[in-house]
């Protein structure tokens, strides 16, 4: 009788060829596996491509590289073009009879895809918060993070130039990079013990940006079975209009800093272009920012246009205090009122700063300044996506939480503060200085109940709580957790009459 080893157990047959994991905390991984070819050389500013399969065994024990992208002060540029792939991780099982300890295949789990924030311009799913061991065992959920294209590289639409030829410069290319790791996964999930049946597709910021994009995708009907949005900027969505002005701005920028064309310039020229383009357009473009994707065949409808959503369940919600860290920005308060005023104006002339003027004090104090952009930029489109649901099937929360440090410094219930407590990472993201002066043990609470709300939607997509059409219910977590009938009832009255989709 042949002996099962451990290789054998850790190994699984893909679509695209065999893959070796290896143990982590809680369960099995796979890192750094290829699902599109790399988009260098003539497939550069094109489509993902599905990957060719490979011969062998590939060793999955690492992630892949970042997509060429500015870190930070420490890094500086960072990764390659050679960076479309996702890390997988499998729960460990062992509770059924027959069960190898690893990988039980039958186990048909649902599955999440997870995708990361950072403005379309930063981030990547080899950051440690999103390792998702944690996560994986605490939904049983087979968890599949997603590294896709950012900046110029996957989020500007040069084909939309004057100059230059649609063939070669195709639209939406980090948005197809997702959807074709999605199409992967749906390929796979039996491989991983996944059932491809129950897909969730899951995001934070521009992350949830892309959830919301992808609601509105046809190409998703029948691959995905729910959306989990956390703080979704789903207005950041280009008209064709706004990818011809922003690309031309680009082709400007990139011929003042070298002789090259974009196909073959430097991928950290470009790397450097998307943080020009980025700081040169800022308060010119309205909502959607520099970098989002475009209505074109992939996105024919902006996701928050009326019945532009599929029919699939959703979880929608925000932080209370989103970008309240505004207030430590390093201009004067007269700047930032005036900035805030420029924003409402280039938002919706008529109505936002109409609505800043009411409920923010017209951006006089820095801390309302930052919670109208943090409002308009998250919470306003999440309310409008959870009202205008096809079916109704949409839930809303709000995470409360807060900490000593939180407190002290001003900024509250903050942006990605939500990561930390969902992904049980409190040594990555917001965690160290969420809990530098103490709070562990509410932030502890706060996780078990949401990892326990999330798991439900994620298994039944249906979190547990009263779904958003019943009286604006909204589920507020903060240690512990309760339905609220409509928090902010003229606040969310004033907001359902501004205009958002640019």
């Amino acid at each position: 009788m042949s002996q099962t080893t451990v290789a054998d157990r850790w190994t699984v047959d893909t679509t695209t060829g065999s893959l070796r994991g290896h143990a982590v905390n809680h369960g099995v991984a796979f890192r750094g596996v290829p699902y599109a070819e790399p988009p260098v050389g003539p497939l550069r500013f094109r489509r993902a491509v599905p990957k060719t399969p490979w011969d062998g065994t590939l060793v999955a024990d690492r992630p892949g590289d970042y997509c060429s992208q500015w870190r930070d002060g420490r890094h500086g540029w960072v990764g390659s073009e050679n960076c479309l792939w996702l890390n997988v991780v499998v729960p460990r099982s062992g509770t059924r009879p027959g069960t190898t300890g690893t990988i039980d295949r039958e186990a048909h789990r649902p599955v999440v895809v997870y995708l990361h924030g950072g403005s379309n311009i930063h981030g990547s799913a080899r950051e440690p918060l999103l390792s998702g061991e944690y996560f994986a065992a605490a939904t049983d959920a087979v968890y599949v993070a997603v590294n896709y294209r950012v900046g110029v590289l996957g989020q500007l639409a040069l084909g939309h130039a004057d100059s230059l030829d649609t063939a070669t410069y195709e639209t939406n290319t980090g948005l197809s990079d997702i959807v074709t790791a999605v199409e992967w996964v749906h390929a796979n999930a039996r491989s991983f013990g996944g059932d491809p049946s129950r897909i969730t597709v899951m995001g934070e910021s521009s992350g949830g940006a892309m959830v919301t994009a992808l609601s509105a995708s046809p190409r998703m009907d029948g691959l995905v079975a729910g959306f989990i949005a956390q703080s979704p900027a789903a207005a950041m969505v280009h008209s064709p209009a706004q990818a011809r002005d922003l690309a031309g701005t680009a082709l400007e920028l990139l011929r003042d800093r070298t002789d090259a064309d974009p196909l073959t310039a430097d991928h950290r020229d470009l790397a450097w272009l998307t943080e020009k383009l980025n700081a040169v357009s800022w308060g010119t473009v309205g909502i959607a920012g520099a970098f989002a994707p475009v209505l074109d065949d992939l996105l024919p409808r902006h996701p928050l246009e009326p019945g532009a959503q599929l029919d699939v369940p959703l979880l929608v919600g925000t932080n209370l205090d989103e970008y309240v860290l505004m207030r430590w920005n390093r201009v004067s308060r007269r700047t930032l009122r005036d900035q805030t005023r420029g924003f409402a104006s280039l938002v919706d002339a008529d109505r936002a700063p109409g609505v800043l003027s009411t409920f923010y004090s017209d951006g006089r104090r820095r801390g309302d300044a930052g919670r109208f952009i943090g409002d308009t930029l998250f919470a306003a489109p999440s309310m409008r996506l959870a009202g205008q649901h096809p079916s109704g099937r949409a839930w809303m929360y709000r995470l409360d939480l807060t900490t000593p440090s939180l407190d002290i410094s001003g900024i509250g219930a903050t942006h990605a503060l939500d990561l930390p407590i969902l992904f049980g990472r409190y040594d990555a993201g917001r965690g160290p200085g969420a809990l530098a002066l103490g709070g562990r043990d509410r932030m502890a609470a706060t996780t078990a109940v949401m990892q326990r709300r999330w798991r439900e939607f994620i298994h039944r997509g249906d979190p547990g709580w009263a779904p958003y059409r019943d009286g604006f219910a909204t589920q507020i977590f903060d240690a512990g957790e309760q339905t609220v009938a409509d928090p902010v009832p003229e606040l969310r009255e004033a907001w359902s009459q501004v205009r958002l989709t640019g």
